[in-house]
């Protein structure tokens, strides 16, 4: 009796796509060259709701243009009110999801000890670096990586859902790009991150140090190179690196793809946010290659591009993000960055946000949907 109600489990799992460990494409298979934007179609004048008319409106014009796939950073219940109108335009969507900045929550902010605390003993719970927003949990949080995971599960579970798209996965940034340095302060003056600063150095969460020094004897706060000991930064990313992993292995058992926001490039990631999405599991990676973050250029989009292209594994694609907004009314750069994505390996190539894209914007999707994907 037993064994004929485990069969009976089995063949459900199997029948739902919930087989553990099965194979679970990416989602990025078919067409040469994709196109897709983050965002959501439901904003309305006054931040008011718009209605079904408009939404279908500007799903169509995306659609016209070649979007496939959006983006969302929404409510369960708004994906799953979103996922069959937007496929009526042949557009998937996708679970843009928060995993470690979520401390906002509420029943994250009845948990202190989830918080990341930084090199002085600060909790993130009550000090936000940068922004107020910025309320990282902590991966070496038994509790924190349980709440992460059962959102994730919950996210997965949406009927039609695209993938489940992993954002903030990462520590706070140890390091801004030289452009963002200069929109913030540091105790009334400039920030100039020349050095690693302690109060901008997180990860040193009580159950990090207790692990630590259990396998290397020592606790991290006593070292001597602690800023650039790299024993001491690997130990980190790999905290975030495996709960990454389980999260790929929840999303596959219900046979749903894995994507995430990264930071542009394996090497830029690791130093700026101890990020090592170089060894993820992900299926799908889509470095946020912001220009003006870091100084570059068109062709410094190209560079991240190839430098993460570089680092995949079989099975696992890119989408090269830009930022609209740094490309203003040059329309010809923002025509180069679709050109450059392409030519570096890419799969395909995202726009924040799709709100944001223009008439001028969609006509050149257009033109390289119809040139790259003859």
């Amino acid at each position: 009796m037993k064994l004929f109600s485990k069969l009976i489990v089995l063949a459900l799992l199997m029948s739902n796509g919930m087989l553990l460990g099965q194979q679970v494409d990416n989602g990025f298979s078919e067409k040469k060259f994709y196109f897709t934007a983050w965002g959501d179609v439901n904003q309305g004048p006054n931040k008011t709701k718009a209605s079904e008319a408009e939404q279908r409106k500007r799903l169509k014009r995306l659609a016209d243009a070649g979007i496939t796939d959006l983006l969302p950073h929404a409510s369960v219940e708004r994906l799953k009110e979103l996922v069959p109108l937007a496929k009526e335009y042949g557009i998937r969507v996708h679970a843009w999801h928060w995993m470690m900045n979520i401390g906002g929550l509420k029943e994250a902010q009845e948990h202190p000890e989830w918080f990341s605390v930084n090199a002085l003993g600060q909790n993130c719970k009550d000090y936000n670096p940068y922004v107020s927003y910025y309320k990282f949990l902590s991966p070496f949080s038994e509790g924190a990586r349980d709440f992460i995971k059962r959102r994730v599960k919950e996210k997965a579970q949406i009927p039609g859902i695209a993938s489940v798209h992993f954002d903030y996965i990462r520590f706070v940034d140890i390091i801004l790009g030289a452009d963002l340095q200069k929109k913030y302060k540091h105790k009334g003056g400039p920030l100039v991150q020349d050095h690693l600063m302690p109060e901008y150095d997180f990860g040193y969460h009580p159950n990090a140090r207790k692990q630590y020094k259990e396998l290397f004897g020592v606790d991290p706060m006593d070292l001597d190179d602690r800023a650039e000991n790299p024993a001491w930064q690997q130990f980190r990313m790999n905290a975030i690196s495996s709960l990454v992993d389980e999260c790929v292995d929840i999303a596959h058992e219900y046979g749903v793809p894995t994507s995430a926001a990264v930071f542009p490039f394996p090497q830029l990631a690791r130093e700026y946010v101890r990020q090592d999405w170089g060894h993820w599991k992900v299926d799908t990676f889509f470095p946020m290659a912001y220009k003006k973050d870091h100084q570059g250029n068109v062709g410094w989009v190209g560079f991240a591009t190839k430098e993460g292209v570089r680092d995949l594994d079989e099975g696992q694609d890119l989408i090269t993000g830009i930022l609209n907004g740094h490309y203003g009314d040059n329309y010809d750069d923002f025509e180069e960055a679709i050109i450059q994505s392409q030519k570096n390996g890419a799969k395909g190539i995202s726009f924040f946000t799709a709100g944001s894209l223009d008439d001028k914007h969609l006509a050149l999707i257009k033109k390289y949907n119809m040139i790259f994907n003859q």
